[in-house]
């Protein structure tokens, strides 16, 4: 399966500033991403998807949408992630 593209927008106001918001870099919530083991719905907008992973002994949360018109390889829309202190998702596990 190929990797999915991640569709970052560097304008401001965008997705990149929104995790900078939150501490984050974009190679850190792609490898939040990568390490995530809970997956479920957002709960307030079931057409987004929560995530949960550790990276470096800090537990993160990130928000993505997918892009419905990329079949392959899958795209990713990030919308936001920041650190948690404990798990928060127990739905699904990936």
């Amino acid at each position: 399966m190929p990797a999915p593209e991640f569709l970052w927008d560097p304008r401001p106001g965008s997705n990149m500033d929104h995790i900078a918001s939150h501490g984050m870099t974009t190679d850190l919530w792609e490898e939040v991403y990568f390490n995530s083991t809970i997956l479920d719905e957002d709960k307030e907008d079931p057409s987004a998807f929560v995530a949960e992973g550790r990276v470096r002994g800090v537990l993160y949360r990130i928000v993505y949408g997918l892009d419905d018109e990329v079949v392959m390889p899958i795209a990713i829309i990030p919308i936001t992630g920041f650190p948690i202190n404990r798990r928060g998702l127990r739905r699904k596990k990936r």
